[in-house]
C-alpha cells in the first residue's frame, strides 16, 4: 500500500545528535532506576540536593566546631572521634565534592544537548559553580591543618600579583604567624557561610525563567542517593591532615582535585599565567553560548480570535511564554516572543486549535480510508525505520508534547486503525513528554476521550522502539467493544531499588582516590629560603607644602617619595651573588611601606643576606651565615630594626 509522508517532514525534522547521544548513553541506567528516576536525567536537581545536604550537615558539624584557629584543629579531631559527628564530618565532605561533580556533569550535558538558550540561566549557572569552588576551598581552610596552611599559602600567592594585595601573607601562612593571618582565617569563615547563602539566591536566578522547574529529584533518587552518600561516609571516614603547627613547610599534603584543580596549575605556572588561564577559562565558558550557536525554532502564533481563555497553554509551557491578560476586555493567551522556544508543546494543550507553528505539520483529518497506523514522531527523534507493505501516515511534530488529543481522536475515527507516537525518554522541552502521556491516560486536559479505546494507542521512547516492536503492535487485537483501554508505555517504569543504591554507592565512592591524593608543592628535600617582611624605607623627597595658613601647614614634612631597596644573597663559601632584586615603595607616588617577599630553593648550606637602599647607599643590613636546612625552611624576618632568621633567639 501507499505511505503517506508529511511534505514538510526535512524542514521539521531539527536532528540533535548530541541530544540523542546522551539518551542512549544514559538508557542502560534507565533498565535498573527507571527513565523517571535515572540519575543521568537528573543531574540538575541532585546537584541541588547535595548542596542542601553540604549547607544541613555543615550547620551540625558547626555546632562543634571552634572558631579559634589555634584551636580550630583540635576542635575537628575531638568531633572526628565522635562516630556519628565524624560521619556528620565525612558527609558535609563528599556531598560537598560530589556537588562539584554534578555541577560539571550538568554543564556538560548542556552542552552536549545545546540546552544553553537561556544565557541567564548559562551565566548564573557558571557563577554558581566558581562560587561552589570558592565556598570549598575556604572550608578546607577552617580545619587548619597542613593543607590549610598549603591552601592559604597559595591563594595569597594568588593574589600577591594584585597591586593591593600583601605578598607577605604568604610566608605569614608559612611560618604560623597566626596574628597575621588571623583576620584572613576570619574572612575565610565568613565567607564559607556568606557564598553559601549566596549560592541560594544564584540557584533562584538559575530557574527563574523556567517554569515548573525540577529543583530536586523524584523521591526514590534522594533517598538512594542519601543511602548511598551514608554508606561511603561510614566505610571511608575523611581524616584531617597534621596540624598547621607541626612544621612550617607543608611538604606532604592531601589534595582534593575537585576544588584544588585550578591551584595544581600554580605548581606549573608563573602567577600571572595562571590568572591569565583562570580568567581566560572563566570568560569562555560564559561566551559559549555565543560561540556555539543553538538553532532556536521560531515562537508559535496564537489566534487570539480563536482563543477561550482556558489558561490550559500558559500552564503547560515549560517556559512561562504565555500569560493570560487582558487585551481589549476579554482575558487572552499572550505570547512573549522572546522567551518562546518553539517547542510547541502549547499546541497541544489548545482544543480550539487556536496556536499554531510554522513548522508543524499540517495533519489530514478527512474521512477516507483507514491506514494501518499514523506515526507521529518527535523531531529529536532519529529517523525511524518503518515495515513495508504498510499503509503508514507519518508526522514529524516539534515536541511530542505537542500532538492534540482531538486531532487523534479524530484519526482513529475515520484515519487509521492505530496511533503511534515516538518520544525521546528524557523530553528535550522537560515537559512534553510528561504532559503527552498525562494527556493520553486522562490525568490531565485536554483529555482523551473515552469514547475512544487508547489501546489503540502506544508511546515508544527513542531506545525502545524497533520495526518489530512496531509490527507487534500494529498485529495485536483490539477488540472494539470492550470498555476504553489505556495507552501503552514502551519505557524504562520500574527500578531495582537494591542495584540502583548499589550502583550509586559504587560510582560515588569511586570519587575518593581523587579527594585525598598526596601532592608536594615543597621537596622535603631541598633547602628552601624565605625572605618576608614589611619594610618602610628612608624618605627621598618631601611634599613641597605652598599653602600660607599656617592652620593648614604640617607639623612634620609631607613624604612625598621613599627610597628603593635591593635585596641581595650571596653564598657564606665564596661569597658569590646569588640572587639580586630591587622592590619599590607602593603607591602611585612610591611614598607607602613595601613588602618584601622571596622564595629562592638553593644549593648552598649557607648564606648572606644584604638589604640596602638605593638611594642611601650607606643604610644597609646585613645578616650573614644563614644556614639552609632542608625540609622546613629558612625564614628571614626584619625584626627590631635588623635582618633575623624567624624562631632564633
Amino acid at each position: 500500500m501507499d505511505k503517506h509522508t508529511n511534505d514538510n517532514t526535512n524542514t521539521v525534522k531539527e536532528r540533535t545528535r548530541g541530544h540523542r547521544f546522551f539518551q542512549k548513553l544514559s538508557s542502560p541506567l534507565g533498565k535498573i532506576y527507571s527513565t523517571n528516576l535515572n540519575p543521568l536525567y537528573n543531574l540538575g536537581s541532585i546537584a541541588i540536593l547535595l548542596f542542601v545536604i553540604a549547607c544541613i550537615s555543615g550547620i551540625y558539624v558547626f555546632i562543634f566546631y571552634n572558631i579559634n584557629p589555634r584551636h580550630a584543629w583540635d576542635s575537628v579531631e575531638t568531633m572526628s572521634a565522635n562516630i556519628f559527628n565524624g560521619w556528620m564530618r565525612t558527609i558535609h565532605r563528599y556531598s560537598s565534592d560530589l556537588l562539584v561533580i554534578f555541577i560539571l556533569l550538568h554543564l556538560v550535558h548542556t552542552l552536549i544537548t545545546s540546552k544553553f538558550k537561556r544565557l541567564v540561566s548559562w551565566i548564573s549557572g557558571v557563577i554558581s559553580f566558581l562560587i561552589v569552588i570558592i565556598i570549598g576551598v575556604t572550608g578546607f581552610i577552617l580545619v587548619w591543618d597542613q593543607k590549610a596552611k598549603l591552601t592559604g599559602y597559595l591563594t595569597a600567592r594568588l593574589f600577591s600579583s594584585l597591586p593591593i594585595f600583601d605578598p607577605s601573607i604568604a610566608g605569614a601562612f608559612l611560618m604560623n604567624d597566626l596574628d597575621t593571618v588571623g583576620g584572613f582565617f576570619k574572612v575565610a569563615l565568613f565567607g564559607h557561610i556568606a557564598f553559601s547563602l549566596i549560592t541560594v539566591i544564584v540557584i533562584w536566578i538559575h530557574v527563574l525563567r523556567i517554569s515548573k522547574p525540577k529543583i530536586f529529584p523524584p523521591k526514590k533518587l534522594i533517598i538512594y542517593c542519601v543511602i548511598a552518600l551514608g554508606i561511603i561516609s561510614i566505610l571511608f571516614p575523611v581524616k584531617s591532615d597534621p596540624p598547621a603547627q607541626a612544621s612550617n613547610l607543608p611538604t606532604a599534603t592531601t589534595f582534593d582535585w575537585y576544588y584544588y584543580f585550578g591551584y595544581y596549575l600554580m605548581k606549573l605556572f608563573s602567577v600571572n599565567q595562571n590568572w591569565m588561564i583562570l580568567t581566560g577559562s572563566g570568560l569562555l565558558l560564559c561566551i559559549v553560548p555565543y560561540i556555539i550557536k543553538r538553532k532556536n525554532r521560531a515562537p508559535v502564533f496564537i489566534d487570539l480570535n480563536k482563543c477561550d481563555a482556558c489558561n490550559l497553554c500558559s500552564y503547560d509551557c515549560p517556559y512561562e511564554a504565555i500569560d493570560m491578560l487582558t487585551r481589549n476586555g476579554q482575558r487572552k493567551a499572550i505570547l512573549s516572543p522572546d522567551k518562546c522556544v518553539g517547542c510547541g508543546i502549547c499546541i497541544g494543550s489548545c482544543d480550539e486549535h487556536a496556536i499554531s507553528h510554522p513548522q508543524f505539520p499540517a495533519v489530514d483529518l478527512a474521512p477516507r480510508g483507514k491506514a494501518d497506523v499514523t506515526l507521529y514522531s518527535c523531531s529529536y527523534f532519529p529517523d525511524p525505520e518503518l515495515p513495508a507493505n504498510l499503509d503508514i501516515v507519518h508526522y514529524s511534530v516539534p515536541c511530542i508534547g505537542s500532538v492534540m488529543p482531538r486531532d487523534v481522536q479524530q484519526i482513529l475515527e475515520h484515519n487509521s486503525r492505530k496511533v503511534v507516537l515516538l518520544s525521546c525518554e528524557d523530553c528535550y522541552y522537560r515537559l512534553g513528554k510528561t504532559w503527552a502521556i498525562s494527556r493520553f491516560l486522562r490525568k490531565r486536559a485536554p483529555l482523551f476521550s473515552k469514547k475512544y479505546n487508547a489501546s489503540k494507542l502506544k508511546l515508544f521512547t527513542i531506545t525502545q522502539y524497533s520495526k518489530e516492536k512496531l509490527l507487534d503492535f500494529l498485529h495485536q487485537n483490539i477488540e472494539e467493544d470492550k470498555p476504553p483501554g489505556q495507552m501503552a508505555v514502551a519505557d524504562h517504569e520500574r527500578p531495582r531499588h537494591f542495584t540502583a543504591v548499589l550502583i550509586l554507592t559504587v560510582c560515588f565512592a569511586l570519587i575518593i582516590p581523587l579527594s585525598s591524593t598526596v601532592v608536594r608543592f615543597f621537596n622535603p628535600a631541598e633547602k628552601t629560603l624565605f625572605v618576608n617582611f614589611k619594610y618602610i624605607s628612608t624618605p627621598q623627597e618631601y611634599e613641597q607644602n605652598k599653602s600660607l595658613a599656617k592652620h593648614m601647614q604640617s607639623s612634620t614634612p609631607v613624604v612625598k617619595k621613599r627610597s628603593p631597596v635591593t635585596l641581595k644573597i650571596f653564598s657564606s663559601q665564596n661569597n658569590a651573588l646569588i640572587f639580586e632584586k630591587e622592590f619599590t615603595p607602593r603607591g602611585i607616588r612610591q611614598d607607602i611601606a613595601m613588602f618584601i617577599y622571596t622564595q629562592l630553593t638553593l644549593k648552598e648550606d649557607a648564606v648572606n643576606i644584604q638589604l640596602q637602599e638605593t638611594a642611601f647607599p650607606e643604610k644597609q643590613y646585613r645578616l650573614n651565615n644563614v644556614p639552609l636546612k632542608k625540609g622546613d625552611g629558612t625564614f628571614v624576618v626584619f625584626k627590631d630594626n635588623n635582618l633575623v632568621v624567624a624562631g632564633s633567639k
